[in-house]
């Protein structure tokens, strides 16, 4: 019997996985708000599913520390404060420096074929504003990380990744930000492909760093309306 005309049988996800993909996706589009209380119950009966998916999802979520399980009280969805948010922002900075160095040692063909084609799926979602415009900013990066084809540091990345999602939707909210963000992707772009390694790391670094003080602003700015001098 020939098998050339064969193809491998793709291994359906499991129940766990779609609702961990599901409750991640809430989380990050702002559906679940941080430091909300989540319901197994709820969950469940919203999803179609048992409970026992829902409660696998909240432990994988919580390596993730997307939520966080505390004994006997429940599953909270995380929080952060401006401290967090810059140690996440440097360890981010880390892993995709690092990621951007392997990539080039390695398959910088490959590096720059991604970031181009993300580039340019990227352009038409501008005119989507912010929302519109998420999906496409969180696979420029992770492409990047991808492309250093280092399971260490991709595995890394993506129990980072859907904080920085979750932060990043809440933040940005202007169509000034989005287009800033897309210019920086441009800039870094245009560097790897001209061959200006050392220059597009520099300009990775910088990107993350200036997401950072741009969150902080804004967190500054929301404290100052919620709580205005005396």
């Amino acid at each position: 019997m020939g098998t050339s005309n064969l193809e491998k049988v793709r291994r359906p996800q499991s129940l766990t996985t779609l609702v961990t993909e599901q409750i991640r996706d809430l989380i990050i589009s702002d559906k679940l708000a941080l430091g909300e209380q989540l319901s197994e119950q709820d969950l469940s009966e919203q999803l179609g599913v048992s409970r026992t998916p829902v409660r696998e999802a909240f432990q994988r979520l919580e390596m993730e520390r997307l939520v966080e399980i505390r004994p006997q009280r429940g599953t909270y969805v995380f929080q952060y404060n401006i401290t967090e948010l810059r140690e996440i922002s440097e360890l981010r900075e880390i892993l995709e420096t690092g990621a951007l160095r392997m990539a080039i040692a390695h398959h910088p063909d490959l590096l720059s074929r991604v970031l181009s084609e993300k580039l340019e799926a990227a352009e038409a979602a501008l005119a989507q504003g912010p929302a519109g415009f998420q999906s496409y900013d969180s696979a420029f990066h992770e492409s990047l990380v991808r492309a250093s084809h280092n399971r260490e540091i991709i595995e890394a990345y993506l129990r980072v990744s859907g904080r920085i999602r979750a932060i990043r939707f809440r933040l940005t909210r202007t169509d000034e930000l989005t287009r800033s963000a897309q210019k920086d992707h441009r800039a870094i772009t245009k560097l790897v492909v001209g061959g200006k390694y050392k220059e597009a790391e520099v300009r990775v670094g910088k990107h993350v760093y200036n997401g950072y003080r741009t969150f902080v602003a804004t967190l500054k700015s929301e404290d100052s309306v919620d709580h205005p001098p005396a």
